[in-house]
């Protein structure tokens, strides 16, 4: 009966350091900023921080982490605007062709290719598809800011021929 007793006490304990464990995963997971329905948390931030250092070729130290903290959650803010408006506008197009390159071009500057690149995110614990779905919110909102301005946009190709011989005459 004892040792029952004592299986039943090492279960309970094992389960309840589990769900403290959980409990302090999801405190360490803090919301940062709320932007209309969506949220930043610290996860949010850190991944954006780590990307900046990555791509940057800057050396991840406190001090250059807490540089560009301020930076990170601006960029994050201007992400979930991004977001909000092209689900308010429903933008499903953007090239996928631009989006290969894009994440083709960024490995190259690391020096490796896009299975590389993947590979550095891994190593510095950075999310390679938050970054991926990030290139693709800029495309998307590219796609909305041109479909929102093209009927405004008039060109007068005259006035840019002239233009353009002004500069080159001079």
């Amino acid at each position: 009966m004892l040792h029952i007793t004592i299986r039943i006490f090492g279960i309970l304990f094992l389960i309840n350091c589990f769900n403290f464990s959980v409990l302090e995963s999801q405190i360490n997971n803090t919301i940062v900023v709320k932007v209309g329905s969506a949220l930043v948390t610290s996860i949010d931030v850190q991944n954006e921080i780590l990307t900046n250092l990555v791509l940057g070729k800057k050396k991840i130290t406190q001090e250059s982490v807490d540089t560009s903290k301020g930076f990170a959650i601006k960029n994050l803010i201007s992400k979930r605007i991004k977001s909000i408006e092209i689900e308010k506008y429903k933008i499903k197009d953007y090239s996928k062709e631009n989006l290969r390159e894009y994440m083709e071009n960024i490995a190259k500057t690391l020096d490796t290719d896009v299975n590389g690149l993947k590979k550095i995110f891994s190593i510095n614990n950075i999310d390679y598809d938050i970054f991926v779905n990030n290139r693709r919110i800029e495309l998307l909102w590219n796609t909305l800011i041109y479909q929102i301005y093209k009927n405004q946009t008039n060109v007068n190709i005259i006035e840019v021929k002239n233009e353009v011989e002004s500069f080159t005459n001079t």
